[in-house]
C-alpha cells in the first residue's frame, strides 16, 4: 500500500504550448481525468445522495448520512418544498498524529426536493437507523384511492 499518492508528471521534449490550459484544466475538473487518484482538493463539498420512491399511501426518501449525528440534521418543509441540510463535523486530530491523506468529506449539505401535489403535507415523519436517513410523506386521502380493474371485452 502506497501512500504517497500518484501524480501524472510529464516533460514534452519540446515543450507542448499548452502548459497553462492542461493546468486550468485539471484544476477544474480536480484531474479527474488525467490523475485518478489524486484526492479532492476540498473537504466542504459533501453530498447527499437519495432516492425516491413511491407506494401506494406514501412517498419514501431515503438519504445516506455516514458519519452525521442525529442531531445534526434538519428536515424542513417550507411552501411544498422539502429540504434536508445538516452539518458532518471533521473528528478531532489527535495528538502525534499524521495524516498522509484524508478523502472523506466534511461540512454541510442541503439538498430540497418539490412535493407532488397529492402529498399530504401534515404526515411527514422522519427517522435515522444506521446511517441512513428515512423520510416518509404521506398522500392525501384522494390520491389513496384504489384503482379498479375494467375487463377489456372484443367487439
Amino acid at each position: 500500500m502506497s501512500l504517497v499518492p500518484f501524480r501524472k508528471s510529464y516533460t514534452p521534449a519540446f515543450g507542448s504550448g499548452f502548459g497553462d490550459f492542461d493546468r486550468l484544466f485539471d484544476g477544474m475538473f480536480r484531474n479527474a481525468l488525467t490523475n485518478l487518484s489524486a484526492p479532492a482538493t476540498s473537504v466542504t463539498d459533501m453530498a447527499l445522495r437519495m432516492d425516491v420512491s413511491e407506494t401506494d399511501k406514501a412517498y419514501v426518501v431515503k438519504a445516506d448520512l455516514p458519519g452525521v449525528e442525529e442531531k445534526d440534521v434538519e428536515v424542513t418543509l417550507d411552501d411544498g418544498i422539502l429540504t434536508v441540510s445538516g452539518e458532518k463535523h471533521a473528528e478531532k486530530e489527535e495528538e502525534g498524529k499524521t495524516f498522509h491523506r484524508i478523502e472523506r468529506s466534511y461540512g454541510s449539505f442541503r439538498r430540497s426536493l418539490s412535493l407532488p401535489a397529492d402529498a399530504d403535507e401534515g404526515a411527514i415523519g422522519a427517522h435515522v437507523k444506521h446511517g441512513v436517513l428515512k423520510i416518509e410523506i404521506g398522500k392525501t386521502k384522494q390520491a389513496q384511492k384504489t384503482a379498479r380493474k375494467i375487463e377489456v371485452q372484443t367487439k
